[in-house]
């Protein structure tokens, strides 16, 4: 028995079930995930994006090595495509995507569930709730992913792998070779033949995969209870700490009698199990996050209150929370609190660390933005905040590497030069097609690459060096007029900016003034991610 946190489970799951290989994408919860693998003996890179990290995976797989993909909620949108292909395709040794959501929205653009990735690409998804379960999941995972022959999904939150518990160690046996090959000889089937194929083969096994995984925590004395709570991942945790509180203190909850339906698989549902808990309960609420995932798909039963029903809140689920829920557990709708969180930066505080190039650069583009009138288009990370005040200046700020194509359309719509801002991170991402295709289509646009040489707001990992990628993406547009220039901030010190400054500020007048599309790639070094 080991006191382990929920990373140092991942890890030592990782190790004790004879995974080779990380492929790991930054963005918070899984940047630290993946960073405490560098110091391991496992295989681990950095991807620019999620897809070539599940590409490369897949790869591993094929070859015969069990694999771990690591990525934060909105990644899965980007490795979708080979996700759905892969589960009907087959693959060879285990590979499982342990995918951070983000329920607070404390680093993030938003905070989709990525439970429904499983009931899109029939992916089993696994939710665990403490580190003993990250590490028991984590080897039930890759079992099941070589067993269906195909990718398994396993979710986690900040919560969950910030969590500290003892852990039991188990002496997993090494994969036998004919459960890591792939069977080549599936691959005589049509799509339509690999798709049926998948059913006839999968369902059954994974339909029992959830009920294994599915147990009743405080079946009580009576053979009615007044309320169950059907449950998932760290809201489990929060659960267990409410009625214990419950029961220590008497806080007036004494006539209830509770129990509790523990899913550690949510996709599929064990609708058999679950059908059996409601019939014996009078009102059962689902307690998850961040979306009511489960609660959707029983409220048909009728007795179930949760997210839906305004007993418990959208996003994140705190103790109190659940308390509350089930003290008005008698009452079978709440009004739902319209309380909408705001941007509120602290009096003389900078959303922007001390010493960062943006404010000044933003200052720089509410000036130009002012005599022009341009459409600005931001991207996520740092630059986001070039849409609140003080600076205001971005008219859009939607995902990762989206500032080049979110400008090119609207430069299309109002016929004149639009300029966009993207990080270099978030170039190399997705923005890189999207300044071939601003080429080609020779749209007018001015493009602000800022080159801090790092994904700075996820933990400060690498980013390359985009110049010669950006020349041969204008070199492909058939406009002369394209141009690419740089300024470096780097060693810039601050009585010298306000000049440095003009100087850009001079350049970008004249960049707006031309056709094609111009690139300004302006260079410093984040003082955050400095060793």
């Amino acid at each position: 028995m080991t006191f382990l946190s929920g990373i140092s489970a991942v890890l030592k799951s990782a190790s004790d079930n004879f995974v080779s290989a990380v492929c790991g994408v930054p963005g918070s919860p899984m940047t630290d995930v993946v960073s405490a693998f560098e110091s391991s003996d496992v295989e681990t890179d950095w991807f620019v994006n999620e897809k070539i990290a599940f590409e490369w995976a897949l790869g591993y797989s094929f070859s015969g090595i069990r694999s771990l993909v690591a990525v934060k909620h909105v990644g899965m949108n980007v490795l979708a495509d080979p996700l759905m292909t892969s589960m009907i395709h087959t693959i060879g040794a285990g590979l499982v995507i342990l995918v951070g959501d983000d329920p607070e929205v404390s680093g993030s653009q938003n905070s989709q569930d990525s439970r429904y990735y499983g009931s899109l690409s029939r992916s089993p998804v696994f939710d665990p709730a403490s580190p003993q379960e990250i590490y028991d999941y984590l080897a039930a995972a890759f079992q099941l992913s070589e067993e269906i022959k195909a990718p398994v999904i396993i979710r986690v939150t900040a919560a969950v792998l910030n969590e500290e518990s003892e852990v039991i160690e188990t002496d997993f046996s090494k994969p036998e070779p004919s459960n890591i090959a792939a069977d080549e000889s599936l691959w005589q089937y049509r799509m339509r033949g690999r798709h049926l194929r998948s059913h006839f083969e999968n369902d059954e096994i994974l339909s029992q995969a959830a009920a294994d995984f599915c147990f009743v925590e405080n079946a009580g004395k009576s053979n009615k209870k007044r309320l169950g709570i059907i449950t998932s991942g760290y809201c489990f945790s929060r659960v267990q700490s409410v009625l214990e509180s419950v029961s220590k203190n008497n806080i007036g909850l004494a006539d209830f009698d509770f129990s509790v339906l523990k899913l550690g698989v949510v996709s599929p549902l064990s609708i058999s199990k679950i059908r059996h808990f409601l019939e014996n309960h009078e009102t059962v609420l689902v307690a998850e996050e961040s979306e009511p995932f489960i609660e959707d798909q029983i409220r048909v039963f009728g007795n179930v209150i949760g997210k839906r029903s305004g007993h418990l809140p959208f996003g994140s689920v705190t103790t109190a929370h659940i308390l509350s829920a089930i003290e008005n557990a008698g009452v079978s709708t709440l009004p739902v609190s319209k309380d909408l969180e705001m941007f509120k930066r602290p009096a003389g505080k900078s959303y922007f660390c001390d010493g960062c190039l943006y404010p000044s650069f933003y200052e720089m583009l509410g000036r130009l933005k002012a005599e022009t009138g341009v459409y600005v288009s931001g991207d996520i990370g740092c630059s986001m905040y070039g849409i609140v005040p003080p600076y205001s200046v971005l008219d859009s700020a939607v995902s990762l590497g989206a500032a080049i194509g979110i400008g090119s359309g609207a430069a299309r719509v109002q016929n004149r030069k639009s300029v966009a801002v993207i990080g270099d991170f978030g170039f190399f991402h997705s923005g890189l097609l999207s300044l071939i295709e601003a080429a080609e289509k020779n749209v007018p646009s001015l493009i602000y690459v800022m080159q801090n040489s790092a994904a700075a707001m996820t933990g400060g990992k690498f980013a390359y060096d985009p110049e010669k990628l950006i020349r041969a993406g204008l070199d492909s547009g058939a406009n002369p007029l394209n141009s690419v220039q740089s300024f470096d901030f780097v060693s810039a010190v601050e009585e010298d900016l306000n000049s440095d400054m003009q100087l850009l500020l001079k350049a970008s007048f004249e960049e707006i003034e031309k056709a094609g599309v111009s690139v300004i790639i302006i260079r410093w070094k984040c003082r955050k991610c400095q060793p």
